[in-house]
């Protein structure tokens, strides 16, 4: 798999100091859940201004970001003759409930790319009614345990009571 032009990105916001997590396919990929990258999805709390800046002279463009049930500040994808890279600024989802806010939040690194929590992207895709991939990473974490820190932190933002439940199973 071809990663320069992701990891092109993501150099570019470590040299502006700009924090992100790759969740989606490449999380699943990373984690030997999946055996295809789709595409690269990165998040982030940086401003729109910060990393189109970071982005320089890399074309992109802005697509809508709160199209339901996203509610994220924005999205911007850079196509790649590989995979394209979609940039996910405050990554947010409506619920049953309200908004849930979903941080970036570093769990490890990958071939030099910072990797997004497996309790997010399970709490996402659940969200996103994406079942099966979310059953993949909830499996991932009954394995190997999950990170207190984050559930609890998940725990804070308005969820369907029975997402809620399985993350509180989780701890």
């Amino acid at each position: 798999m071809n990663l320069a032009s992701v990891q092109q990105i993501t150099q570019r916001f470590d040299t502006a100091g700009i924090t992100y997590a790759t969740g989606g396919s490449g999380l699943l990929y990373a984690l030997g859940l999946t055996e295809r990258v789709r595409d690269w999805d990165l998040t982030t709390e940086a401003p729109y201004e910060a990393v189109a800046q970071a982005l320089g002279d890399i074309d992109f463009i802005s697509l809508p970001s709160g199209d339901y049930p996203f509610a994220s500040s924005y999205r911007l994808s850079v196509e790649d003759n590989d995979l394209p890279v979609d940039i996910i600024g405050r990554y947010a989802i409506h619920s049953e409930s309200g908004i849930c806010q979903l941080p970036t939040w570093v769990a490890s690194t990958w071939q030099s790319l910072n990797m997004g929590s497996p309790e997010i992207w399970a709490t996402a895709y659940t969200l996103m009614k994406r079942d099966s991939k979310a059953e993949l990473l909830f499996s991932y974490i009954t394995e190997k345990g999950a990170n207190r820190e984050i559930v609890h932190s998940l725990l804070d933002e308005p969820l369907p009571s029975t997402l809620r439940s399985r993350l509180q199973s989780l701890l």
